[in-house]
């Protein structure tokens, strides 16, 4: 009887350990991760973007509390958006940027539990140009879908699939910003 009790306890014991290792705790975003990446044979920019933009605030984010959920803060989407940037050749310093952009992460839907996760990013972007006029007024919805194939563990899982909405988002920014014209000046006659 001692001896089933013992075993009882030790396989509860075992089993304990390996969901709390499979468990794990919950990571933030890695800025690295959600940058977006621009490929040769995308659209170009226009003219007037390059080497003329910064990222002047970013609102919106979450600290990730590494007992619940992880989450994307407002320093690690500034840096993926200004890395994004600057892979694509739009960056300005900020004392030459022309054309500021205004981020606010509205929310991450993300499920709460589930073998395939899929996390949607709600993302307001606003770029204006030199006099102050909006040039780009977007609110942008990324849905991005991380497999147990890309982690089997959950809380990675949800890191990987928040990274991937983010960087989603940054793309189809980019696609906006292509499609971007300068606002119409008024001739003098």
């Amino acid at each position: 009887m001692r001896s089933r009790i013992w075993n009882a306890g030790v396989c509860f014991a075992v089993m304990t350990m390996a969901a709390t290792g499979l468990s794990g705790c919950a990571t933030a975003a890695k800025p690295e991760a959600m940058v977006a990446k621009t490929q040769p044979t995308d659209r170009p920019f226009p003219q007037f973007l390059n080497h003329a933009m910064c990222v002047r605030n970013v609102t919106g984010g979450e600290k990730t509390n590494p007992l619940w959920v992880s989450k994307v803060d407002d320093d690690g989407f500034r840096t993926a958006l200004g890395n994004s940037l600057g892979m694509a050749g739009l960056s300005a310093s900020a004392n030459s940027c022309s054309y500021p952009i205004d981020v606010n992460l509205l929310g991450l839907s993300q499920p709460g539990l589930g073998f395939d996760m899929t996390v949607t990013s709600h993302v307001n972007y606003k770029v204006y140009d030199p006099k102050a006029q909006p040039l780009v007024l977007e609110t942008i919805d990324a849905p991005f879908t991380a497999t147990v194939s890309d982690a089997f563990v959950g809380v990675e899982r949800m890191r990987l699939a928040n990274e991937g909405s983010v960087r989603a988002s940054i793309e189809k920014f980019f696609d906006k910003l292509r499609d971007a014209a300068p606002a119409k000046t008024a001739s003098a006659n």
